[in-house]
This record gives C-alpha cells, sequence and structure tokens, in this order.
C-alpha cells in the first residue's frame, strides 16, 4: 500500500477525461463540445456513485484548460445552507418599485440557494481567454421549487456562464429545465472495463486479485468505481492475496461498522453527530436514502433490542422511506428519522 498517498480512490482519481473508466461514447461527445469550444447546458443522469459529478469536472478543467480555476464553480443543492448564508441571503432582499397589484411594494427574495450559491457567480463576467464560465450543480433535484428561479437565470446568464446540472431522478425536473439542456444518461460502467481498471491497480499496488474476486468485486459494488477501490484496498490490509471470500467478509465489515455507528450514536441522543456520520457516508460512499435506510434495518435487527423498541425503530425507519421516495430532499427526511431515534433514545 502506498505511503506517500494512504488513500487508493485519491490516488487513483482521474486526472482527465481518458483516464475516465470505460463510457467511451460519452465521453467522445464531450471531447466534441472541447474541439467546438462550445456547448449547451447539460443534464447528467445517471445513479448515485457511478461517477456523474467526475465526468462534469474533467470535461470542465479541459474545457476550461488554464482558466479553470477562475471560471468553475461545484455546488450542491441538497447541502443546507448556514446560518451566515441565510442572513446573507436575507439580507440583500429588496422592496419591489415595479410590480402591481397585491404584491406592489411587498418586499422580494430571491431563493437563498439561488441568491447565495449561484447568482454572484454567474453574474461576474468570464476571466481570461475562456469562452464562458462553468457552474455544475450537484442534486440539482434538491432545489426542488426554486427550479423556475433556476431556469430564469439559464436564460438571462446563459452567454456568460454555461450550467451542467447533475441528478439522479429526471422525474424531479421541471419541463423547462430539460428542454433547455442536453441530456446525457451516464450508465453503469461495463464490466471488461471495470476488469481492467481493476487488474491495473493491483498490478501497480503488487497485490494478486483472482478473476472470481473481480467478479465479486463489481457485483457487491454496484460497479460503483470509488466503492470498489475502498473495498479492494481494504481487503489488501491482511495481505497481497485477494479472493472473493476476503472481498465479501470486508465488504460486510466495512458497512456493517459504519451503519453500526451510526445506530448507537443516534441511540445514545446525539443528534448533531449522527447527522454528521450520516452525510459522511452518503458523501463518501453514494448511498441512496433507500440504502441507507435498509442497512440501518439490517442493524437493527442484529442489535439486543427489546421487541417493543425494535417495533418503534422500524416503524420510524418505514415512515421515513416512505416519505423519501416522494422527497426532493432525502437529507430532510434522513435528518428527521435520525432525530426521532434521538428524541426515542430518551425514553430507553
Amino acid at each position: 500500500m502506498s505511503e506517500e498517498i494512504p488513500i487508493w480512490r485519491i490516488k487513483y482519481y482521474p486526472k482527465s477525461l481518458d483516464q475516465i473508466c470505460g463510457r467511451h461514447e460519452i465521453k467522445e461527445a464531450l471531447k466534441n463540445f472541447i474541439t467546438r469550444r462550445n456547448f449547451p447546458h447539460l443534464l447528467l443522469i445517471g445513479a448515485e456513485g457511478i461517477g456523474k459529478t467526475t465526468l462534469a469536472s474533467m470535461f470542465s478543467k479541459e474545457f476550461l484548460g488554464r482558466e479553470f480555476d477562475a471560471n468553475f464553480k461545484l455546488v450542491y443543492a441538497n447541502v443546507p445552507l448556514s446560518e451566515e448564508e441565510r442572513k446573507l441571503a436575507r439580507s440583500e432582499a429588496y422592496v419591489s418599485t415595479s410590480k402591481i397589484g397585491s404584491i406592489a411594494g411587498r418586499r422580494i427574495t430571491t431563493p437563498a440557494f439561488i441568491q447565495v450559491k449561484v447568482k454572484p457567480f454567474v453574474q461576474l463576467k468570464v476571466l481570461g481567454d475562456a469562452p464562458f464560465k462553468i457552474l455544475v450543480v450537484k442534486n440539482f433535484e434538491a432545489i426542488g421549487n426554486n427550479q423556475q428561479g433556476f431556469r430564469r437565470l439559464m436564460e438571462k446568464y446563459g452567454s456568460n456562464c454555461r450550467m451542467i446540472l447533475i441528478t439522479p431522478k429526471i422525474s424531479s425536473i421541471i419541463d423547462p429545465i430539460i428542454s433547455r439542456c442536453q441530456i446525457f444518461l451516464i450508465p453503469r460502467v461495463k464490466f471488461e472495463h471495470f476488469r481492467k481498471l481493476i487488474n491495473d491497480i493491483a498490478e501497480n499496488e503488487s497485490i494478486e486479485v483472482s478473476s472470481d474476486a473481480i467478479e465479486v468485486l463489481f457485483k457487491i459494488s454496484e460497479g460503483k468505481i470509488f466503492q470498489a477501490i475502498d473495498i479492494l484496498q481494504l481487503s489488501s490490509i491482511p495481505g497481497d492475496k485477494i479472493d472473493k471470500n476476503i472481498l465479501y467478509e470486508n465488504a460486510q465489515r466495512f458497512q456493517n461498522d459504519l451503519i453500526r455507528s451510526l445506530l448507537l450514536i443516534s441511540l445514545k441522543g446525539d443528534f448533531p453527530k449522527s447527522r454528521e456520520l450520516a452525510r459522511k457516508i452518503i458523501t463518501n460512499y453514494k448511498y441512496t436514502s433507500n440504502e441507507l435506510f435498509n442497512l440501518l434495518l439490517k442493524e437493527i435487527n442484529k442489535l439486543p433490542l427489546s421487541k417493543h423498541v425494535r417495533s418503534k425503530m422500524i416503524n420510524l425507519i418505514a415512515d421515513a422511506d416512505f416519505r423519501a421516495i416522494n422527497s426532493r430532499d432525502s437529507d430532510i427526511q434522513i435528518s428527521a428519522l435520525l432525530s426521532k431515534i434521538c428524541l426515542y433514545s430518551q425514553y430507553l
């Protein structure tokens, strides 16, 4: 294992479009945009954790070249604003002087996320020789009812800033946004490309991975590259030979430890800490809310709880999972579940 860069997912993070595993057709289409020095707003759609943000970032980096740092921004629509950012959004509200009727003279506020995270960037002129700036919005569906306001920004500042919107659920995106974007459906990486990447990493790290183990790794990671690399690195700690049994054992142990820790912290009533850990799990390992709820359910059945407590916990998870199906913000539903578990812990 490398001493200079101990985390393999960082060591093998792509540095260009060509280094991204598979997706050759999509990469060729993006390279054509780079050659033409122009592209429309883009909408990248695909499951969580399969590389949409990596594609968008590497494309933006190659498109902007040396002007990348000054003209690129990545924002997460599902990350709540801080209290300072909310105060800033409220302070920049204004009194309408042009509206008529019932809203004449009323205080007009731009949605806080757009006002604080998006508008300041898209309003600034392009720096250097880049044709325009690039804004990447991850988990775009989380802005919910503010999509109409975002659409107006796309129209007003489209010549100054192109926007790449990323979402796992196109059903949550309004038609006016969809019609203004070129859509890319990002599939799961093909097994032959996945196998080549794992073999290259194994050779570079001087470990031996059996062909059966690579197939198992592809299945348990569901083709999610970074998750597969994490499991591979964990499995390499005991020795330099990795078979499917070692992978199964480490994948299960790794997953169980994280989820069990989340449950125990919640059962102790520490909501801030449990929410922080949940967000870390979601961010690092790209679980959907449904996947997280299922993992919590499995771990609850292993804990030494009474029938009454176990039944209550299962009902809380079932309710959160039902609400998350139609929710635009899974972070809210996960936080709500953890807060209820923390509250219920007072009666244990």
